[in-house]
């Protein structure tokens, strides 16, 4: 089983609106819809799990009906933290399917995922064991120790996105272990990777799979949907 989990648990206050980012409407519609319609129409992806914020869960199921996501298997509550939203989604996973399925763990406003990266994670999975969607850097970074500076070569930089995959029993198995150590403020699976020194597959997905934070990336948006329809209307 390839199981998407959803991440829909953010309440987005830096995008300055007063409902949640993934539910603004971009061209008429949610942005979490455009993510999720990619997952639902991806041929290996077999159900599809939301973490959601609890006050919008009866919207959320609104909407899946209303727009046929009809891989949906389950809608749970967030936690106050990224950590624990994922943790509820993997949770509902290992009650509904297998220990060894596959989970692919995708923030809901990042909604440019495509269907190449999709099937090239779920390669990587079966090949590596795990699989870190990651773009190269093409800024250069500085980091400030003490009162030194440290230039970093921007092709020694990749920055980390989604989807982040997993079998689902050794995910599970890291969350749990980083509960019974106390840890509980991972933003993202990857940076508990890093942080347990454990080993992950980098797979390098498109720089159009950006994630909407600001409202200047909602503009970027608009513009890669445009983009997109215009490649299909020319058959690109």
């Amino acid at each position: 089983m390839n199981i998407a989990i959803i991440t829909a648990g953010g309440r987005g206050e830096r995008l300055g609106n007063h409902i949640p980012k993934q539910f603004v409407e971009v061209n008429g519609k949610p942005i979490i819809l455009y993510t999720l319609e990619v997952f639902e129409k991806h041929p290996q992806i077999d159900a599809i799990i939301i973490v959601c914020l609890k006050e919008w869960i009866e919207k959320m199921r609104q909407l899946v009906k209303h727009y046929y996501i009809n891989k949906v298997v389950g809608i749970v509550e967030g936690g106050n933290e990224g950590q624990q939203s994922i943790f509820n989604g993997l949770c509902e996973a290992e009650r509904l399917y297998p220990v060894d399925s596959i989970v692919l763990i995708h923030d809901s406003v990042r909604p440019m995922v495509d269907q190449k990266l999709i099937s090239q994670n779920i390669a990587d999975v079966e090949r590596y064991g795990n699989s870190i969607t990651v773009v190269p850097s093409v800024e250069t970074f500085i980091i400030e120790e003490k009162e030194t500076k440290k230039m970093i070569k921007r092709e020694d930089v990749h920055v980390v996105r989604a989807p982040q995959c997993f079998h689902l029993k050794d995910i599970l198995s890291l969350h749990r272990q980083a509960i019974t150590d106390g840890r509980s403020l991972y933003r993202d699976c990857c940076s508990m990777l890093c942080d347990y020194n454990l080993p992950f597959h980098e797979t390098v997905g498109p720089s159009t799979n950006i994630k909407i934070t600001f409202p200047s990336d909602i503009l970027m948006f608009r513009s890669l949907i445009l983009l997109k329809e215009t490649q299909q209307m020319l058959g690109l």
